[in-house]
């Protein structure tokens, strides 16, 4: 799961409650506010964790990982504009790389910036956390210049966004709008095996999102649509000229009058 903490040291008992409940292989978290004097540890779980360069209380990304999954620390990402934490996982069939991202948003990232971290993840990874960068694309309300420019990068490198669809980013502040600023970037994994939801467990002004990844295809439920490709358009407005009668006259004051008074 990802998970946005604004803070992480007073969420880590309601943290450890979700991490048990949920059986979370994986918890991808931004803005932890650690420094190198920061310590936390769950009950079950490693902890890694990446700071701002400046070692000031803000920003920052953690990886918490179950104790049972065969892993190792990746070297930390640890720039103004971009704090990941990566872990490289070995599992029965493949290895994969998983990294817990923030980004801060006043840093106006550029293309080639994307590329330079994307380009260190590997040939097959999961990104997870708050890029606060905007597209549509992944359906953000609109598209930012730094949502622009990550999405050049994630076609650049054959990459993925994936995302709730929904917003992820509740402001506090009356004057500002919900928004999705959360969500994962994913190379080389095939979409059926990949399923992701929102989840409201824990309280913060970002949700928590979760991501399974399954070894066989995940079975999804199709939305619900009033038209596709195969609708035949002309015959259905043939059908509505011949069904349909259009001559019905309109009514005159004296009937209006009448139903108002009925």
């Amino acid at each position: 799961m990802a998970w946005n903490a604004n803070g992480l040291l007073q969420y880590r008992q309601e943290l450890q409650a979700v991490l048990d409940t949920e059986k979370v292989g994986v918890c991808l978290v931004s803005e932890t506010h650690f420094t190198k004097q920061s310590y936390i540890k769950f009950r079950g779980y490693k902890a890694y964790h990446t700071i701002h360069p400046e070692n000031s209380a803000k920003e920052g990304s953690a990886v918490i990982i179950n104790e049972n999954i065969h892993h190792h620390e990746e070297t930390k990402y640890e720039i103004e504009g971009i704090q990941a934490t990566t872990i490289h996982i070995k599992a029965r069939n493949c290895s994969i790389v998983v990294a817990g991202i923030y980004c801060p948003p006043k840093h106006s990232l550029k293309k080639y910036e994307y590329l330079e971290f994307l380009g260190r993840m590997g040939n097959r990874f999961i990104v997870g956390g708050n890029f606060n960068a905007k597209n549509t694309h992944w359906s953000s309300r609109l598209t930012t210049t730094k949502g622009r420019e990550l999405l050049r990068a994630i076609q650049k490198t054959r990459c993925e966004a994936m995302s709730t669809g929904k917003p992820t980013y509740w402001p506090t502040d009356l004057g500002k709008i919900p928004d999705l600023i959360d969500f994962f970037i994913i190379k080389n994994i095939p979409a059926q095996y990949l399923q992701i939801e929102e989840s409201h467990d824990l309280n913060s002004d970002h949700m928590l999102i979760h991501l399974t990844l399954s070894e066989n295809i995940i079975e999804k439920e199709n939305n619900p649509v009033l038209v596709n490709r195969h609708t035949d358009w002309e015959s259905f407005r043939q059908s509505l000229e011949e069904k349909i009668n259009l001559m019905v006259p309109l009514r005159n004051e004296e009937q209006l009058e009448k139903l108002k008074n009925s």
